[in-house]
């Protein structure tokens, strides 16, 4: 798939090692777009963390983009602000923003009472995953005024709206939809479009290097239903080649669904289901008697 319907278009992806962040940068290359990526380490993944900084930008060139990679610890303000310098002083502006950065635990609590969950999940979480998708939207919203155009795209899941992993798990990824929500309430009269946007069941490759630590009920979902990250990528590609993209400010988004409207299809020219969106829990994630 190759398009330059985003060439000239400058967009930072943060947390694009690995996962979904990978995805959406590979996505944003295919269309032309010059993408920036944020990670914490440049260096090749492990097995604990498959992925890596030079990997994605490798990616990117094979896909026919330009890429520039930065590292960046998104719980520092100050290493957060380098990163925005360096795109006003490169490029000086910014169209795209894709909030994707996400603190996960190494194994994350499944159906655990929140009661015995560490605090500490709930900071990695929402330090890294909320509050840092808010302070790199300030940043990144300057760089937006001048043109009167921008799309600001935060990640999510079904998890805001449905029980899924644990309390801290819902309650970050409800907060990421609502500040897509209220920031574009703000941002409208400036033309900039603030969404967020559900992938599916991803086959990321941490899925891949520990099977093992996936609920079966959960793998099973995920290799009857699953999509690639690049498929969110093409989600957030069309969306920022949409000329009324403003239209669907401060919604919630479905990758599936984006696909049956602007005819993309996932690397094996499929399109996945698309999650559900009721909120009742799915019964991998039924509490324990």
């Amino acid at each position: 798939m190759s398009s330059q319907r985003l060439g000239g278009r400058i967009a930072l992806v943060t947390g694009g090692s690995r996962g979904v962040g990978k995805g959406v940068a590979i996505g944003l290359a295919e269309a032309g777009a010059t993408v920036v990526v944020t990670a914490r380490t440049r260096a090749s993944g492990t097995s604990e963390w498959p992925g890596s900084l030079d990997e994605t930008l490798e990616a990117i060139r094979q896909n026919g983009g330009e890429g520039l990679g930065l590292l960046c610890d998104h719980s520092d303000d100050a290493s957060v602000k380098d990163v925005f310098d360096r795109i006003r002083a490169d490029y000086g502006r910014l169209d795209v923003l894709v909030n994707n950065v996400f603190g996960a635990p190494n194994v994350m609590p499944v159906n655990v009472p929140f009661w015995k969950v560490p605090v500490s999940v709930w900071d990695m979480m929402h330090t890294v995953g909320l509050r840092s998708h808010f302070v790199a939207s300030q940043y990144a919203v300057p760089l937006m005024l001048p043109q009167k155009s921008g799309l600001i795209v935060n990640t999510s899941s079904g998890g805001g709206i449905r029980y899924t992993f644990n309390v801290p798990f819902g309650v970050q990824k409800s907060g990421v939809d609502r500040m897509a929500r209220d920031m574009a309430h703000e941002l409208e009269p400036h033309g900039i479009t603030a969404v967020s946007i559900w992938p599916g069941y991803i086959r990321s490759e941490k899925l891949a290097a520990q099977p093992d630590r996936v609920p079966p009920a959960l793998a099973r979902l995920i290799a009857e239903r699953g999509e690639t990250p690049v498929f969110v990528g093409r989600a957030v590609a069309a969306l920022a080649a949409d000329p009324n993209v403003i239209a669907r400010t401060g919604t919630i988004l479905l990758a599936s669904e984006l696909a049956t409207e602007y005819g993309f299809t996932d690397v094996d020219g499929k399109v996945p289901p698309p999650p559900s969106r009721d909120p009742a829990p799915l019964s991998v994630f039924k509490p324990k008697k």
